[in-house]
């Protein structure tokens, strides 16, 4: 019985010996693979779970973009879109404003008497009774200063007689004045008095021209506020600053291109020309002569 206590006990040191010697060859440094938990390190950790996590946490996640019904009011205006008609009356304005603006030439206003000034002459009826297609006459203030003078609206001192040999002499600005209260594609058709009071009077006016490109000699030509070849170089006319003239003897056009001045003389007829309500034209001068200046 002591010898096989004895062997069993051989054999657990044989096998202890060999335990040893297999930790120590297996070639890994164990002090490496075991952590140290840190001092504040809870041990009652699940068993299992490593104490350092060593997989690199994810980076953060952009923002997603904001969509347009996210987007602060500050940074949208959230204005409704305009009514047409105020669409078209922005148009008009712009459109006044830049012609008026070109017909400041930097000359000093003429001074003309107020109202108060004039309120004992004769008031003045001319243009009222004349019939313009499409359009209604509004009366306006007008004062005979003079044989040759009238006061007009407070704004302008219109000279002459409207005869052919004494003719009235508008200045530009006077012309455009229509467009304050006849604009037909917003639905405003009135012409003022001071307007439809030229209409078949003879008239006098200096301007920039411009004649057909295709041809020769010709009858027919406009008279402008502002310089324009009829094609490229300058600005084109609005209705209120040019005037179709009808010529009754032809004029050599001159070379392509070319821009000239002059001053026409002749009849005027205030004949609104639309297309849908857009008005194209507005004067036309009759029986008209040309003088070119130099």
């Amino acid at each position: 019985m002591r010898i096989l206590w004895l062997l069993i006990l051989i054999l657990v040191v044989a096998a202890a010996v060999l335990l040893t010697l297999g930790g120590e060859d297996d070639g890994v440094d164990r002090s490496t693979t075991t952590a140290t938990p840190p001092e504040n390190q809870d041990l009652d950790e699940a068993p299992g779970t490593s104490l350092v996590d060593s997989t690199p946490a994810p980076p953060p996640a952009a923002d997603p973009e904001p969509t347009t019904a996210e987007i602060a009011p500050q940074n949208i205006a959230a204005a409704p879109a305009p009514a047409v008609e105020g669409s078209l009356r922005e148009l008009a304005d712009q459109l006044a404003l830049s012609a008026t603006t070109r017909l400041n030439t930097g000359a000093p206003p003429p001074i003309i008497p107020t109202e108060e000034e004039v309120r004992d002459k004769p008031i003045v009826k001319a243009g009222l009774d004349v019939e313009i297609a499409k359009a209604e006459v509004i009366e306006g203030r007008i004062r005979q200063l003079s044989e040759r003078s009238l006061w007009v609206d407070g704004e302008w001192t219109l000279n002459g007689s409207g005869t052919r040999a004494d003719p009235y002499e508008p200045t530009w600005e006077y012309l455009f004045s229509a467009a304050d209260t006849y604009q037909p594609r917003l639905g405003e058709n009135e012409i003022p008095q001071r307007i439809a009071l030229l209409d078949g009077k003879w008239v006098r006016i200096a301007g920039f021209t411009a004649f057909p490109l295709v041809v020769g000699e010709t009858r027919e030509m406009l008279v402008m506020l502002n310089k324009w070849d009829g094609c490229c170089i300058g600005g084109p006319p609005t209705p209120f600053d040019a005037l179709e003239v009808h010529l009754n003897e032809a004029v050599q056009r001159g070379p392509k291109h070319s821009i000239s001045f002059g001053t026409v003389t002749g009849r005027l007829k205030v004949d609104p020309y639309l297309i849908e309500n857009w008005l194209v034209g507005l004067y036309i001068l009759e029986n008209s002569s040309l003088s070119r200046d130099p």
